[in-house]
């Protein structure tokens, strides 16, 4: 009995001595182990200081309004990285052949928060003449439920203010089929009876248009448009007896690269 006594005694001692001795000491990180651990992946590096682009023809369409054909475009283009860019905007119309509406805007854009860019720059109207240059600043970006929105300030010589609302949306019909409504309003903050603008309300635009993506950077498209010169700056349309504006047909090709 004695003996068993004394056999468990060392066997209950043997893991408590065991556990008092000191562990192994790890041996120190070499740099041979950190290499081990992070490799070079190639292809993964990050790409927040690369200079990137997109050129997009969110518009470049064949209208048919009251009977006389006309074409319209409608680019957006940006150069820079991640936080800052310098981006290119230009849209117009010809009808008949004839250039009716040009403008363009060049505008440095810092992004402030997630999908937002705030943007500042100068813009120019070719037509309807004669020519004026602006100072714009606006807010440019992607508000919940995917609405794309520009809200742009101009001022010009003279005193003269104007500011444009654009915002759009695209609703899948399918992964390939996409409509796109369109909102644009213009507001104009001292006449230019010159150029034939009142102050106001100054022209609104709705537009639906129906695409096929036959790639992403391709998608050819059909839609209704209605444009029309509104309040003071439709009545001097009337006056000279050029067109208000109003339901037409486009069709078009909405590209970027």
């Amino acid at each position: 009995m004695m003996r068993v006594a004394l056999l468990s005694s060392l066997l209950v001692l043997l893991p408590l001595e065991a556990a008092a001795q000191d562990p192994a000491p790890v041996p120190p990180i070499t740099e041979d182990d950190r290499r081990a651990a992070f490799p070079d992946v190639d292809g993964h590096t990050v790409h927040d200081g690369v200079m990137q682009y997109q050129v997009l023809f969110d518009q470049l369409e064949w209208q048919f309004i009251h009977g006389v054909h006309g074409l319209r475009w409608d680019s957006r283009s940006w150069f820079g990285g991640d936080r800052h860019r310098l981006w290119v905007r230009s849209e117009g119309e010809a009808l008949d052949g004839v250039v009716d509406t040009a403008e363009t805007q060049v505008l440095f854009g810092r992004s402030i928060a997630p999908w937002w860019d705030l943007v500042a720059g100068v813009g120019f109207d070719v037509r309807p003449g004669p020519a004026h240059m602006w100072l714009a600043a606006g807010i440019q970006g992607l508000a919940p439920h995917w609405f794309d929105v520009q809200a742009t300030g101009f001022v010009g010589p003279s005193g003269h203010t104007a500011a444009r609302f654009e915002i759009e949306t695209d609703l899948l019909v399918t992964n390939r089929v996409i409509l796109q409504p369109l909102v644009e309003l213009s507001v104009i903050g001292k006449a230019d009876p010159e150029r034939g603008i009142a102050r106001g309300l100054s022209t609104g635009e709705v537009g639906f248009r129906l695409r096929y993506e036959i790639k992403r950077e391709v998608a050819p498209y059909l839609g209704v448009v209605w444009h029309r010169k509104l309040f003071g700056t439709g009545d001097i349309a009337r006056e000279r007896g050029q067109d208000l504006g109003g339901w037409h047909v486009v069709a078009g090709l909405r590209t970027w690269f």
